[in-house]
């Protein structure tokens, strides 16, 4: 790893990690915890030592975007799956999609990944850190980190069991009567798993499964571990971690254990420890919560650089099910820009499916509920969650994207590509980074033997592709073929407009009910797009006099490449369509071949 170096950041630095390690840990020495970091980093505590990370911190621009995806997504009977990986992003992605999001790739006892039993290693049928190193090679490498836990045949747990260092004081455990009815957790099973160890009973404190067994942050050695796997994580060109579950890992009995202010001054430590010898390397948060403790791991512009907008979902659902924007122009206008430095992780589905809890203060409870009761008609799942004083929640559904889009609230059938396309699109349009996530790539159905296999609701949006499957599917002409050529024009297209800088400035238009409309402006002025979304299926009327075309620029729509004569006119909108309208000043104009050649893609 490049070392970044200086006197004068090295104190400050020093002082930093000093005042977060002191808040977290008061029961300990600050200055033999400060030189345990700069042991872990190889830095030298005297002379010359890191500068402020945020003095070289890269930027990213609109041609940043990711796709999500398990290793073996897409593999060849089993196995190489990162070279399959890699052979398919080369092949069919990396144009568009430069940034690969790689879910859980270690050994793992449940949950597809997230109960890791080996933090060293790779998944043999994954590969070996040397794939993950050639992957990053070519592309840019999210890796996951899950943070809040450790699956029950970890090597920490076993030596809990035993009653051995280190893993005994690894595992948060509760004592017999501490008050657990304020916890607040994504499951609805019991809290504690009592077990039998060397030193006599335990209640283990298991967030979201017996075999994920949560690690107890209050003992500052394993802050020190994780950091390690940061680091690790870097050594293998590792440029972006996703901190799983982060927002669980502080947990104490008579409070909710969530969002608790150690938690957020271990993620600011782990940042400024991590960026101190990789100053490009860069933290989002998973926060699955509403949107007002979500934005809070913002920090300071001190915790994640970038945060999932875990809001944006739901709302795009709901909107494109309705033909209403009402919810998610609330949502939007209710987002604040993201701080300098940080901006927003914009996606539609996960490997999770599609959370319900951040629609919560947002969409009402009868809206919500309409909204599982469409999952479940069209073939999915709804997991629920347990509250504070008995009963439960919706908390996601279980369910493809293209599946829940096929049919609207009403019954219409007809546009189901139109409607998943835009879903898309509305993201890509938004501040922030969009990503997509790997069903989506196919335009999946949901994969109900992978569900019956199992079990399992969350495997109806996991399928396996094998390679020459997947690229069976993307050359035989059919819907999917149709999905992803459609999202690859729109992200082509939006990679050449600095109006879609992640950080240029957004405005939310209020253009009716049945029309969603923001303007995206870039940093220097000199580009407008207005993006404007059809969320019905019947032609409406966008009155063009509404979004303020300057009179004395020429204005043509990206996708199409229609220009507008008329800025004062009325623009008609065929069901569903997009359009984004930009200014033809100077170097944003956009009548060229490579354009076109992407617009061919687009429906008429």
């Amino acid at each position: 790893m490049d070392r970044v170096v200086g006197t004068s950041g090295r104190i400050a630095f020093a002082s930093a990690m000093r005042n977060l390690l002191a808040d977290v840990y008061p029961q300990h020495d600050p200055a033999l915890l400060v030189r345990r970091v700069f042991e872990e980093l190889d830095l030298p505590l005297e002379g010359d030592g890191p500068e402020p990370a945020e003095e070289t911190l890269r930027k990213w621009d609109q041609r940043d975007a990711f796709l999500i995806t398990y290793g073996d997504s897409i593999s060849r009977n089993g196995y190489q799956g990162l070279k399959s990986l890699r052979d398919f992003h080369q092949k069919w992605l990396k144009d568009w999609l430069p940034g690969i999001h790689i879910l859980p790739f270690h050994p793992f006892t449940s949950d597809d990944g997230f109960s890791v039993s080996d933090f060293t290693t790779l998944r043999p049928e994954l590969g070996t850190w040397d794939d993950v190193e050639d992957l990053s090679k070519h592309a840019k490498v999210m890796a996951d980190l899950v943070a809040n836990h450790i699956s029950a045949s970890h090597e920490w747990f076993a030596q809990f069991l035993a009653g051995q260092e280190p893993g005994v004081g690894y595992i948060k455990t509760a004592n017999d009567g501490d008050d657990i009815s304020q916890v607040v957790r994504p499951r609805s099973h019991p809290l504690l798993n009592k077990v039998e160890t060397a030193l006599g009973p335990k209640n283990v404190w298991c967030t979201f499964s017996y075999d994920q067994v949560d690690l107890d942050y209050g003992n500052p050695d394993v802050f020190f571990e994780i950091l390690k796997i940061v680091l690790d994580y870097v050594s293998h060109g590792v440029t972006v971690i996703r901190l799983d579950a982060i927002g669980f890992i502080w947990k104490e009995a008579g409070t909710p254990s969530i969002n608790a202010d150690q938690t957020h001054k271990i993620i600011k430590a782990l940042r400024l420890a991590a960026n101190a010898v990789a100053p490009d390397l860069v933290f989002i948060t998973e926060t699955n919560l509403p949107m007002v403790e979500n934005l809070s791991y913002f920090g300071q512009q001190d915790e994640g650089h970038l945060i999932y907008n875990f809001s944006l979902p739901p709302v795009i659902l709901h909107a494109l099910l309705s033909g209403r924007s009402d919810y998610i122009r609330k949502c939007i206008m209710a987002m604040p820009p993201a701080p300098a430095g940080c901006t927003f992780f914009n996606f539609t589905a996960s490997h999770d499916g599609i959370g319900l809890r951040p629609a919560e203060n947002i969409v009402p409870d009868d809206d919500i509920l309409q909204m599982t009761e469409h999952a479940r008609k069209m073939g999915g799942e709804v997991s629920y969650r347990s509250v504070a004083g008995g009963g439960q929640r919706p908390y996601e559904l279980n369910v493809t994207l293209f599946s829940m889009l096929a049919e609207s609230f009403a019954g219409e059938r007809m546009f189901g590509l139109e409607r998943f396309v835009m879903s898309q699109a509305i993201a890509m349009s938004l501040e922030g980074i969009p990503a997509i996530y790997v069903q989506s790539i196919f335009a999946s159905e949901n994969d109900q033997n992978g569900y019956q296999q199992t079990g399992i609701p969350r495997r109806l949006n996991r399928k396996i592709w094998q390679l020459d499957e997947a690229e069976a599917v993307l050359e035989t002409p059919g819907l999917p073929q149709q999905a992803f050529g459609q999202l690859r024009a729109l992200m082509s297209i939006r990679q050449g407009q600095p109006a879609f800088h992640p950080n240029a400035t957004q405005y939310t238009l209020n253009l009716g009910s049945e029309l969603l409309g923001v303007w995206r402006q870039s940093h220097l002025n000199d580009q407008s797009i207005f993006c404007v979304f059809n969320l019905t299926g019947e032609a409406q009327d966008l009155d063009l006099s509404r979004i303020n075309l300057i009179m004395n620029e020429g204005w043509q729509d990206l996708i199409s490449g229609k220009v507008i004569p008329d800025y004062d006119g009325i623009m008609t909108l065929a069901p569903y369509q997009i359009v984004w309208i930009s200014n033809l000043d100077g170097r944003h104009r956009t009548e060229s071949r490579l354009l076109q050649r992407y617009r061919d893609a687009m429906p008429v």
